[in-house]
């Protein structure tokens, strides 16, 4: 907002604050009040031709309508300040998604559909693909705004949350399929990877699928490629995958071990059954409902890429998904299984060549989409030359490490054939020749079952550019689900482990993981569960009367005021901050505790263990022992970016760890659970 601006408001009064906004997110409605989230710093991230796409670095949550908060603490009701106080919590967990740097938006183009669906959307030419709002990631919030019409659509937007980002790669080409004139070329690749908002959530949380037939972690990664040049070279071409969670219903139960007890629903039980159908049912309706418009056969088919080990303790899994497609019955989703840790064991990451060898034929049978003209001009429409008609969906027990790095390889063997397509003086390859593959990213250009090798070769300097942009999205995926970056990214960047430092960064991240799960994923599922919209007023107004009414006690009536009082005057704000808490805690351990909430809060309740005599169900500490472990907890850091936020969390976590043990409380008693998160509630009448 300009000088002027800010004076032409200051002067029509009643002006408080002023935001510099760059777009409008939406409206939630909490406890108290009404909020306007919106977008107030970015950064650019990534182009599609002439398309931006922004970052979103910083956002605000602008209450509507309410003014006097600060003497509402001290007259208002008890009812009101309660509500007052969630408030301020639940500001917190959606201004903590704002400013994650993992929301992306563009005023001109809408990045949350692939271009092949936003083609076919624009055209009215889809036959029987259904193109929806999953990947928006904002749907919920913005409908307030939408419903305002034209008049909002200069300020409202579509978001997506996860990643994008863009490289320019150059390549010596011949100026023709026959001709051995080189020149050099310049294309720009943008990868976008969209979560889907209807199963979002946190890594031992949300697992497999809900009885609508979404599933966990279920992310859309799209490789696009287009000549930088794309004024005079209007060429564009997309490849898509998806991954996410193994297509069942199953969990596991967060319980302080490192790896918790699989739960898995009999898939012989109408519901469960009914979920898994609904899901292959999605996938062949979202990817390979049409026919390319290229000549020749039709080979588009869903590729269910199972990562998983086939022994131990995943194996349950693996034939689990086997006996999934297999019921299924559906020619079109096909099942291709391989045990990473054990075709890749002593770090020997070379052998996913093995894998690429079995999928490359069916990858370009898959296809990709190709066009020329301008992406995002309703005037003039693409002209669509090849439609992408089958998918590879990849999976391993959380979707992130062994995921990423098979989606790169797929990613990197396609992209010789995106460049093809995007060059208008090069055939445009649909099918593979029958002769034996040669899997080698460096494919000599004699070989003729590899009809791109010429331009494979010519891409080899920009491989390392492609994986870091590949290793990009995967780190920002792995810390919107489990809290960290994923692991095994040496070997998605480099193609190899590094013996020393790559064990070590995964085994700090393993650490890491493990903390955040047990001890912070409970109020970053509540902040994902609030920013989606799958909390109810009903939830809202209970946990007002529990932990809004907790909180509003403590504002009104503090151990130590800030300023007031001999203590208060004397000792730093921050000192007081970490010490009131934990005064608090002490006070409320001798009040009786508040009723619980009864909103089917907790994820999956295990039979046979009963509540801890020290920690209730709830958390709440029921002796001693359960206050000291309550009053650590609250020294607990949120998040883990420092070596000394890590040795923190470290310490508390193995503190309370050992202290679990030796006086046999629950581990499910003491973790952090989601407080607005209703998640299979009929589990144990469904369970194998």
């Amino acid at each position: 907002m300009n000088t002027a601006a800010r004076h032409a408001l200051a002067a029509a009064g009643d002006i408080t604050a002023s935001w510099e906004v760059f777009g409008v997110f939406g409206v939630v409605e909490f406890a108290f009040a009404k909020y306007l989230i919106v977008a107030t710093e970015r950064s650019l991230a990534a182009t599609v031709q002439s398309h931006k796409i922004w970052r979103v670095t910083k956002g605000a949550a602008i209450p509507i309508g309410t003014s006097g908060t600060t003497d509402l603490i001290k007259s208002g009701d008890d009812e009101t300040v309660a509500k007052y106080a969630l408030d301020q919590d639940l500001v917190n967990s959606i201004t903590s998604i704002v400013n994650s740097g993992f929301l992306y938006f563009s005023t001109s183009y809408d990045i949350t559909h692939s271009i092949q669906h936003n083609h076919l959307k624009s055209t009215n030419s889809a036959k029987a693909t259904i193109i929806d709002d999953r990947y928006c990631f904002n749907e919920a919030m913005s409908a307030p705004i939408r419903a305002l019409g034209e008049a909002a659509a200069p300020w409202a937007f579509k978001v997506i949350c996860g990643f994008a980002g863009s490289i320019d790669i150059t390549a010596d080409l011949a100026t023709s399929a026959q001709g051995t004139d080189l020149v050099p070329r310049a294309y720009t690749v943008t990868l976008i990877s969209r979560l889907n908002h209807r199963r979002v959530g946190t890594r031992y949380v949300r697992r497999g699928l809900d009885f609508n037939g979404n599933a966990a972690n279920n992310v859309e990664m799209e490789q696009i490629v287009f000549a930088t040049d794309f004024q005079r070279h209007r060429g564009i071409s997309a490849f898509v995958q998806v991954r996410g969670s193994l297509p069942a219903v199953w969990g596991q139960e967060l319980d302080l071990s490192y790896r918790p007890e699989l739960l898995i629903a009999d898939i012989n039980k109408p519901l469960v059954w009914g979920s898994v159908k609904k899901h292959y049912d999605d996938l062949r309706a979202q990817y390979i409902a049409e026919k390319s418009y290229h000549e020749g056969p039709d080979l588009g088919k869903v590729i269910c890429v199972n990562l998983l080990d086939d022994t131990g303790f995943e194996e349950r899994l693996t034939r689990l998904y086997e006996l999934t497609v297999s019921r299924a019955a559906d020619p079109k989703i096909t099942y291709e299984e391989f045990p990473v840790s054990k075709m890749c064991r002593k770090m020997n990451y070379r052998n996913m060549d093995i894998l690429l060898e079995r999928m490359r034929n069916r990858l370009v049978g898959n296809g990709w989409f190709v066009a020329e003209g301008a992406v995002g001009a309703p005037a003039t429409p693409l002209l669509v030359a090849r439609l992408q008609t089958g998918l590879a969906r990849v999976s391993c027990l959380d979707s992130l490490d062994r995921t990423n790095l098979t989606c790169s390889i797929f990613a990197r063997y396609i992209l010789p054939y995106q460049v093809q397509a995007a060059s208008p003086d090069l055939p445009v390859v649909t099918v593979l020749p029958l002769s034996p593959p040669t899997t080698s990213f460096s494919a000599p250009v004699t070989d003729i079952s590899d009809p791109v090798a010429a331009t494979r070769t010519a891409l080899d300097p920009s491989v390392r550019a492609l994986t870091n942009l590949w290793a990009d999205s995967g780190d920002a995926v792995s810390l919107l689900y489990a809290g960290t970056r994923a692991l095994k990214a040496d070997v998605t960047r480099t193609g190899k482990r590094q013996l020393f430092k790559g064990s070590f960064d995964d085994g700090l991240n393993s650490l890491t993981r493990y903390y955040l799960n047990n001890f912070v994923d409970g109020r970053r599922q509540d902040a994902y569960d609030l920013w989606t919209g799958k909390t109810t007023s009903k939830q809202l107004h209970e946990l007002a009367q529990t932990a809004g009414a907790q909180q509003a006690k403590r504002l009104r009536a503090p151990f130590i005021a800030k300023g007031r009082g001999v203590v208060g005057r004397i000792l730093p704000g921050f000192i007081v901050d970490r010490v009131e808490p934990l005064l608090q805690a002490a006070t409320e351990y001798a009040r009786p505790s508040p009723p619980a909430v009864a909103d089917g809060t907790t994820a999956l309740h295990l039979k046979g263990k009963g509540p801890s005599r020290h920690m209730d169900a709830h958390g709440h500490p029921s002796s001693v022992v359960g206050l000291v472990l309550s009053a650590i907890k609250i020294y607990a850091p949120e998040r883990v970016t420092s070596a000394l936020e890590f040795l923190v969390a470290m310490v508390v976590f193995f503190y309370i760890l050992v202290v679990a043990r030796i006086f046999k409380i629950n581990g499910q008693n003491v973790v952090d659970r989601p407080r607005l998160s209703e998640e299979y509630e009929r589990i144990h009448e469904l369970l194998d």
